[in-house]
This record gives structure tokens, sequence and C-alpha cells, in this order.
């Protein structure tokens, strides 16, 4: 039996965890109000072991508060370790891991604040398959077919850094809050190789000449990774190391960020290779083991942005909203992806934290949680295709409607990668039996069963696939059912 071996990868969403951090986060002054919370994952990386996964990262707080004279702000970056159980997970396994705050709850207690943070690691791996495939054995019809093979080609971990500067025009007295995000915008294959456009969204808050102003940044960035023509790449962008800095003379404030975005994920090429899904003998029994394998392909890898909206009301006894101070990602949880046909349903919750002032100065906060279910329009998706989405806010707004309604906007951008698994029986041992007793008939006359193919005609005649399509021209397969199949055998005398 002549064979052949064959290699490829296996690309597996693996069952999401979550763990619990706690932490303190000390105050210069005694807190009055808690106003807002920011919580970001970051640096986060993965080491495989035997049925594990390492998982390390860093978690980094920001709070807004309000004490006797004012508002201030504070900074806590904690790291963590957790490990992630999965008995499919090996050494030649490759992972890598999205990670999203899923929950925040806060208490204070005097001069510090206690915070919960519940963090969602979503873990996608890359299995290295080697099988051996029977190719040809003499007297023996085979029944092949093309499948697409998706091979790791590289690995990506690269780390950006960007920069921007923004002159205030007047004296900045602190800054209240500062948050930065990375997002994949698109990916593009060209023979220079495959390019991973992307975008740092940052936000600031500061204080300038006793009034509080905002400014966005929005800061797009590059990286062009060696790979063939038509490769794709499971990549995601997160937020590594970040300053911000405040120079220049005064009455010309200038804020001065710089951010490094890290960059991980695996870049893959498609290739086809023939294999054997069937066999027979027209003169042997044949005794063959033939596994159904599953071969994955990157079907589609698509990058898009939505806009939603939502609001409040401000609960009973609080003041009247004058002005918005500040609008910040509390949570932003993607839940699901799946696909339908044509398109990439989406469903999670943004959660922002609204800072706002009333008429007499006081400072108040509230929390707009803004669920989504959205479709996204994707043409070479499949209805069972799985999804591999990843999700970042690039900007975010809160406005006064009425004096008791505050209006939240925010716009996501998803990063999806669109897997599609084709499974298939493949031949891959193979035995030749005994010889089969000849029936003597020279002509065999039979109906076709609705759904035939030539090759279903011919393995149950014991014949060839030739003789049955030259001796019956005029019926077409599959068969409606019912057709006369007739084939002429050669005898021996």
């Amino acid at each position: 039996m002549e064979t052949k071996q064959i290699q490829f990868d296996r690309i597996r969403d693996l069952e999401s965890g979550q763990f619990v951090l706690e932490c303190n986060v000390n105050a210069e002054k005694e807190v009055q109000k808690l106003l807002c919370v920011r919580c970001d994952v970051y640096d986060v990386r993965a080491v495989v072991g035997s049925k594990q996964i390492a998982v390390s990262g860093k978690v980094g707080v920001k709070i807004v508060y309000q004490v006797e004279d004012g508002a201030e702000s504070a900074d806590y970056v904690t790291e963590f370790s957790k490990l992630l159980a999965d008995d499919s997970v090996g050494e030649n396994t490759k992972v890598i891991v999205r990670a999203a705050i899923a929950d925040t709850e806060t208490e204070l207690r005097g001069q510090s604040v206690a915070i919960r943070t519940v963090v969602s690691l979503s873990p996608i791996a890359v299995n290295p398959v080697s099988v051996d495939v029977f190719i040809a054995e003499d007297g023996v019809c085979a029944k092949r077919c093309d499948v697409e093979l998706t091979r790791l080609f590289a690995e990506i971990d690269r780390e950006i850094a960007v920069s921007d500067r923004y002159s205030t025009g007047v004296s900045v007295d602190k800054i209240l809050c500062y948050s930065a995000s990375a997002v994949v915008c698109k990916q593009s294959a060209s023979e220079q190789g495959l390019t991973i456009d992307g975008e740092i969204c940052a936000h600031v808050t500061y204080y300038a000449e006793g009034e509080v102003s905002q400014k966005s940044f929005s800061i797009p960035f590059s990286e062009t990774v060696q790979a063939p023509e038509g490769a794709s790449a499971l990549v995601t962008a997160t937020i590594g190391a970040q300053s911000l800095t405040v120079g220049g003379k005064d009455g010309d404030n200038v804020l001065a960020l710089d951010v490094t975005a890290s960059l991980t994920g695996f870049v893959f090429v498609s290739e086809s290779e023939q294999v054997v899904t069937d066999v027979y003998a027209p003169c042997y029994d044949l005794e063959f083991s033939s596994p159904c394998l599953s071969f994955d392909a990157i079907a589609d890898a698509t990058a898009h942005r939505e806009r939603i909206v939502g609001s409040v009301d401000i609960a009973e006894g609080e003041q009247d909203a004058a002005r918005v101070l500040c609008c910040e990602v509390a949570e932003n949880e993607l839940v699901s992806a799946a696909a339908a046909d044509g398109a990439i349903v989406t469903e999670g919750s943004l959660t922002a934290c609204v800072v706002y002032e009333g008429e007499d100065g006081a400072k108040s906060s509230l929390k707009v949680e803004l669920p989504y279910a959205l479709t996204h329009e994707a043409r070479a998706v499949r209805e069972g295709d799985s999804v591999l989405a990843c999700v970042g806010c690039c900007d975010i707004f809160a406005k006064i409607k009425r004096g008791r309604e505050i209006e939240v906007g925010a716009t996501l951008a998803f990063a999806s990668d669109v897997v599609r698994t084709q499974k298939l029986p493949v031949v891959t041992e193979l035995t030749v039996g005994e010889k089969l007793s000849d029936s003597g008939e020279a002509i065999v006359v039979v109906g076709a069963r609705k759904g035939e193919t030539s090759w279903d005609v011919a393995k149950r005649l014991k014949v060839t696939q030739a003789e049955v399509e030259e001796g019956n021209p005029s019926v077409s397969f599959p068969a409606e059912g019912g057709e006369k199949i007739v084939v002429y055998r050669m005898l021996a005398v």
C-alpha cells in the first residue's frame, strides 16, 4: 500500500475562564464619593504546558474620586498569573489568549477604595496534526477529493511604539483621567507580505485653568509580516507600556502620549492536498480504515466598526446635570460571536461611567449599560462557521439630553477571524483480502437509486466508474432515481 503523510493545523476556540482579582487603591485624601472606575487588562502572555495554559498579565485600575476641595484621581497596577486546564492541550500546541474585564465592584474604605474585578480569559489554540493517508494500490479503485489544509506559517509577537503630541493652549493643572486601548482595523496580503493595520485610541480628561477639558487621540499603526501572498492572520492587539506627560511653557502645555502596542497571533497559509475518501476493488475484498478527519481553513478575516447609543435617567434625589466632565469605559465584554449566512452576529455589553457636574458645582456619577446585538455583513461567511472575535472601544461620548437624562454613544471596533471546518472520511489504512467469485453475468441491469453518483453505482456493482459512465451516456448523475443502468462485463472463459 502506497501512502503519504499530510500535515496541517487545527484552530480551536477553547473554553473561556474567569477569575476574580481584588486590590486596594489608596487615595491621598478622605474619599467622599467614588466618581469613576476604569479597569484594563494588558500585557497578556500564555505559556503552554501539558494539559494546561499558564496565563500572566497586568490589570490597571484608574479611579476618579471626590474629596472636600474637588476631584482627584489615582492609578494602581497589579500582576496576575492563572492556570487554565484543558486535556487537549499538548506541548506542541500554540496558544494566544484574549482578555477582557467582565465585571467590577467597589467599596469605599476611608482613604482607600477596595476593587473586585472579574477578568475573562478566552484562549485560542493551534494544534499540529500529522496523518499517514492511502494513495494507491494495484487493482483498487479510489475516490479522491481536494481539501484545503491550513498550516501555521509564523507566529506574531511584536511591539509597535507610537506617539502623539497635543498643545492644549492653556496651562494644565492636572490629569484627571487617562485611558488607552489598541484595536486591529484590517489585514491585507500582497507580494510584500501580510500587513496588519490598527489604531491606538486614547482619551484624556484634565483640569486647565479651573475647567475640565477632554482630548481624544486616534493614532494609526501598521506592521508588515513576511508571508506568502494569500496568507491570513489570527491576531490580537493590546496595550503594553504607556505614558502621558505634560510639558511645555505655561499657557501652551503639551500632552505627550507615548504608547506601545503589542501584537500577538499567528500567520496561516492554505495549501490544497488530494486525499482518498473511499475505496473498493472489483475483484477483491478490502478492509480499510477511514476515520473522519476535520480540516480547518480561515474563510474570512474581517474588521468593522459599529456605533451603539443608549441613555439613562439620573436617579431621584440626585441633582440635575449641568455638564459632563468625563465619560470612560468601565467594562467592555463580547459575550458571543456567531456566523450566519453572509453575516457575523455579535452580542455583548459596554458599560460606561459618566462623571457630571450640577449647577452648584457638585460632582456626581452614574453607570450606563449599553447591551448590543449587531449583525455585520460578511459575504464569505456561512452558517456553521466558527467566529473568533475581539472588540475594542475606539470612541465614547456622553451628553445631556435633558436635565435628568444622559445619553452615551460609543464606537466599537470588531476584529473577526472566521474558521470553516470541513469533515471528511479519509482512508488511512488498507488491506487487500480474498478474490471475489465471478457472478457469471455478462450484462447487469439495475435501477439507479435517488442521489447515487456514478461512483456509488460502480462500487455497488463492483465495476469501474468508467464502465458505468461510458456505458450509460444518457444518465445524469447524481441520479433522480429509477434510471436504467446497464453494465457489460467481460467474462472469463
